[in-house]
């Protein structure tokens, strides 16, 4: 929440932002969630959320219609998929600071895992489904973690974002070759209605962990002459929550150019 500009002190946060928002006697604007206690990892923080009043509020206050803003009406369900889904968030803060940063950018759109579109009743497209999922031309689809559409101020760019916090390199390697068929790696601009060729972005939660893929993938035969190669750009979660912009490679260590 500091990171996201709430406020500038976590104890001001604690003592006066939450509990004005999720203490109250009735009407809270958001809810906290406590998430079972893990065995190897202990007491997880946290999970705050916003209510069905909540989000109406937030609504009001952005000018748009209370279906666009998301909230989990069937409570939180993901202790799972915890670290993986704060590492997504961090980065989206992050985008969203980069963005916020130069008023020649701009975010046109973007997508989450974890967002849904739908229904349980649904047939065919109107089926539940993460709201990244795209249908590739094949008959399969692909489901990235994110899916960002923006403008950087002398461009605009359709991307992928996957997020690894897993130590199993081959996993990784073999879903990011995935994106060598170039349906997959265009699969952002078709979802934006965009022209120009799609891109990626592998984000690691360990800086030792980007290193081991991009290595991996180099000893894919055919990697470094692919289309693909010059497509996919490379950083550790770290480096980007301090800036989203910098820091992205090649697989071969060379400055990727997304951002410029």
């Amino acid at each position: 929440m500091v990171t996201a500009g709430v406020a500038k002190d976590v104890h001001y946060i604690r003592s006066d932002v939450l509990p004005a928002l999720c203490a109250r006697h009735r009407d809270n604007l958001i809810e906290a969630h406590e998430l079972p206690r893990s065995l190897v990892k202990g007491r997880l923080p946290r999970i705050y959320t916003l209510t069905k009043l909540g989000a109406m509020l937030v609504a009001e206050v952005e000018r748009c219609d209370p279906s666009e803003i998301i909230y989990p009406i069937g409570g939180v369900q993901f202790s799972n998929d915890y670290e993986h889904r704060t590492a997504y968030i961090d980065a989206c803060i992050a985008f969203d600071a980069w963005i916020e940063a130069d008023d020649r950018r701009e975010c046109l759109e973007t997508r989450h895992y974890f967002d849904k579109t739908g229904t349980n009743r649904g047939a065919g497209t109107s089926k539940l489904r993460a709201s990244t999922r795209v249908d590739l031309p094949t008959g399969r689809f692909i489901i990235p973690d994110g899916l960002a559409f923006f403008d950087t101020g002398t461009k605009r760019c359709a991307v992928s974002v996957e997020i690894h916090n897993f130590p199993d390199v081959g996993r990784i390697a073999k879903q990011l070759s995935g994106y060598m068929d170039h349906h997959v790696m265009d699969a952002p601009s078709h979802a934006f209605g965009h022209s120009k060729a799609g891109q990626l972005l592998s984000i690691s939660t360990d800086a030792g962990l980007t290193v081991r893929v991009m290595d991996r993938l180099l000893s894919i035969p055919g990697f470094r002459e692919s289309r693909s190669f010059q497509l996919m750009a490379f950083n550790c979660l770290e480096a980007v929550k301090a800036d989203f912009g910098g820091g992205w490679v090649l697989a071969d260590r060379s400055p990727a150019k997304i951002f410029e």
